[in-house]
């Protein structure tokens, strides 16, 4: 039998050899990756009757022709476009029963995982035989569907307890986990492992194997399956709870989906797997119809669209050489990012005890991942290896990219300019990591500006996936896209941001914090405010995150904000108070809250800041906080700071921790409404001044019913 492809198999070619051998190879047409669309779906489903009528085959290998990809899982575009609950439940079904299909096939078949086999496309291994995965760092194996607010819907609740246990199964669908081949293999979700080059030895191994009857013997007794305890119902139902915990702690029951995965893992347990699946399936359906899930896909959409996006149509250089001045905490967190993606670093600070730090903070950055498995102290020495520093100016020569993270002092920095211009090549790109200062302004003294741009990360760099990039005047677009690609190298997140006065993610996070400051002042209680904040689905409230940041720079870029924007960006008598008292946050011990206890207080002594004493109702608080930003997002559009909606949200989501499950800033002023955002912008103006007047753009919008995504 040898099917090639034609009209009616465009998705899978299916081969066989002369021993009985046969290899199903999935290949989407005209797209990088492979996905179970409906068409992929249906056209397997014929191969499956073929193939369960052909009594020659001994074996099926199951493949993927794309470099890098085995599946990345069901087409997440007809998920969301689904409005109709039978709609979902069709596509289901459909899954579940091909993959059903596909595992009574009357021979054994072998998923071969080389790179991403995600969600459906791992729910499709499991319904295979045995599995065989690389070592290869692109193969990465899990089910992520609750980061898209639904659950494995193939099946994925119902076979993988029985290969890794129903502890570690629930942990890894609720973590929505990625685990490298090796890791796969210790859990026993796959049945080999070995490096790329090794695949086919390996395929014959198994050949040999199924065709003596040794195969599964061997390969069944290395399998974890089922603890002898998991079996019993009080026990599941204390990991259920103990999970159920964690998950609460985590997301303040914003997020159902880990929750259904509790649900159905228990409800579904020793059920006949038809009667599994028909769990399953209800729950998918019931949350893939929720706007949480709508929201969330297109978050997911909004980062592929990212990961594409280069700004610019010039040709990005490569980057192998690269430098960091200044090595703090940002600095020494860039250091990490740079470091970690296998490019030379060359630190420079004015003291070796500051570069011992660095260092130091790097190395621990590392443990804390060798801790999780990740990494072996053989690799982060290796890695180590590519770090050198000094306090001179010697050793740049080779620099291609330059990172300037001191002080946020703008003669500071180009002093720090004017002396590494005499040491880098011309074409070196030199960036500054500053927050607040204009970057046309910090080019000025430079002999080439052409060259100089800005790249803004966030505190802690190897947590924080964006990376703002800020033209200035003069900067060119190969450097513009170099750092780009640079970024995107680092494994993270950049979007391109019109320059002004905070950018973007500081200039719309200031007003929502001192609107919280504001509330306090007023006399409102300071655990009201951060409770009401967390509720909405803020990851701290906003006055503990004042005391995270610092007081004083908190006060620093209102300050800036002021002088750029005027009265509606006011500086904060309450802020400026603390500052004078030391009271600055977590690293003074004392700021809104007492940090020098275990557990966290109200700093007492504060209370003498507020100027009156009001109770609000939970409601306004949100409106006041939440619409101020909603404001300055719209004013931030209006100028074209950034290029639109759906990239200021996924910055809104990566820079604050904007609740994702309401799809972005712009997203949730859509679900209000733009008429009901300005009707109640313009009450708050009357009750509490000009800086909620309304942006032309929010005014334009309500009187044309537009929204910020359309439809």
């Amino acid at each position: 039998m040898n099917t090639e492809s034609t009209d009616r198999t465009r998705y899978f070619t299916l081969v066989e050899d002369d021993r009985g051998i046969g290899t199903l190879t999935f290949n989407t047409p005209a797209r990088p990756v492979n996905i179970l669309s409906r068409a992929a779906m249906e056209e397997l489903a014929v191969h499956l009757d073929t193939l369960s009528e052909h009594s020659r085959l001994k074996a099926l290998f199951i493949e993927s022709a794309k470099e890098d990809i085995f599946i990345a899982g069901a087409d997440i575009h007809e998920i969301q476009a689904a409005a109709d609950k039978q709609v979902v439940i069709d596509f289901v079904r459909q899954g579940q029963d091909i993959f059903t299909r596909l595992e009574n096939l009357p021979f054994p078949t072998i998923a071969v995982i080389d790179g991403a086999c995600l969600g459906g496309g791992l729910e499709m291994s499991l319904s295979c035989t045995y599995r065989i995965a690389t070592s290869h760092p692109h193969t990465r194996i899990g089910l992520p569907e609750v980061n898209l607010g639904i659950l494995p819907g193939f099946g994925g609740t119902q076979r993988l307890s029985p290969l890794v246990g129903y502890s570690k199964a629930l942990e890894l669908i609720v973590g929505a986990k990625l685990l490298k081949g090796a890791k796969a293999l210790k859990l026993g979700l796959v049945d080999a492992c070995v490096p790329r080059g090794y695949l086919d030895f390996k395929k014959e191994e198994f050949i040999q194997e199924i065709l003596a009857g040794t195969l599964d013997k061997k390969l069944r007794a290395n399998r974890h399956g089922l603890a002898w305890y998991e079996r019993l119902t009080p026990v599941r139902k204390i990991i259920g709870m103990i999970a159920k915990k964690k998950i609460l702690q985590k997301t303040h029951g914003h997020y159902p989906a880990p929750l259904a995965v509790i649900e159905v893992m228990e409800k579904s347990f020793g059920k006949p797997l038809a009667r599994g699946l028909a769990v399953e399936r209800e729950a998918v359906t019931g949350l893939a119809l929720t706007p949480i899930s709508k929201n969330l896909i297109e978050l997911f959409f909004i980062s592929e669209e990212l990961k594409k996006e280069t700004f610019s149509t010039a040709e990005a250089k490569e980057i192998h050489h690269s430098a960091i001045v200044g090595t703090g905490a940002m600095g020494s967190g860039i250091a990490w990012a740079l470091n970690n993606r296998d490019i030379n670093v060359r630190l420079k600070d004015i003291s070796n005890e500051a570069l011992g730090r660095a260092i130091a903070q790097v190395r621990k950055i590392y443990e804390e991942i060798r801790k999780r498995g990740r990494l072996t102290e053989r690799e982060i020495a290796l890695k180590m290896d590519k770090i050198t520093f000094s306090t001179g100016y010697e050793g740049f020569g080779m620099t291609e990219f330059l990172l300037e993270a001191v002080n946020e002092d703008i003669e500071l920095k180009q002093q720090v300019y004017r002396e590494f211009e005499t040491v880098l090549k011309p074409a070196a790109v030199i960036a500054s990591n500053t927050s607040s200062i204009s970057i046309s302004k910090l080019a000025e003294k430079l002999e080439y500006p052409n060259r100089f741009v800005g790249m803004h990360f966030f505190n802690p760099v190897n947590r924080m996936p964006l990376v703002e990039i800020i033209s200035g005047e003069k900067t060119d677009e190969e450097a513009i896209v170099t750092v780009v690609q640079l970024a995107k190298q680092m494994g993270k997140t950049p979007i391109k941001v019109k320059e002004s006065a905070g950018f973007l993610v500081n200039r719309i996070l200031l007003p929502y914090l001192k609107e919280a400051v504001t509330l306090f002042e007023s006399g409102e209680d300071i655990i009201k405010i951060d409770k009401t904040l967390m509720g909405f689905g803020m990851p701290m409230g906003p006055l503990t995150l004042v005391d995270t940041v610092g007081v004083d720079i908190g006060a620093k870029v209102a300050e800036i904000l002021h002088q750029a924007y005027g009265s509606r960006m006011a500086t904060s008598p309450v802020l400026n108070g603390m500052v004078e008292r030391g009271w600055l946050g977590k690293k003074s011990g004392l700021g809104f809250y007492n940090h020098k206890k275990g557990r966290l207080e109200i700093n007492t002594k504060i209370l003498s800041l507020q100027s009156d004493h009001i109770t609000l109702d939970e409601q306004t608080i949100e409106d006041r906080t939440i619409l101020i930003m909603i404001n300055e997002a719209a004013r931030c559009l209006q100028e074209e700071v950034v290029a639109n909606p759906r990239y200021l949200d996924m910055a809104m989501v990566m820079g604050t921790g904007f609740p994702a499950f309401r799809g972005g800033l712009m997203r949730h002023a859509d679900t209000l409404g733009p008429e009901q955002v300005v009707t109640t912008l313009k009450r708050l103006q009357v009750d509490h001044g000009d800086r909620f007047a309304p942006c032309n753009l929010l005014l334009t919008m309500a009187e044309q019913k537009e929204t910020f995504y359309g439809g």
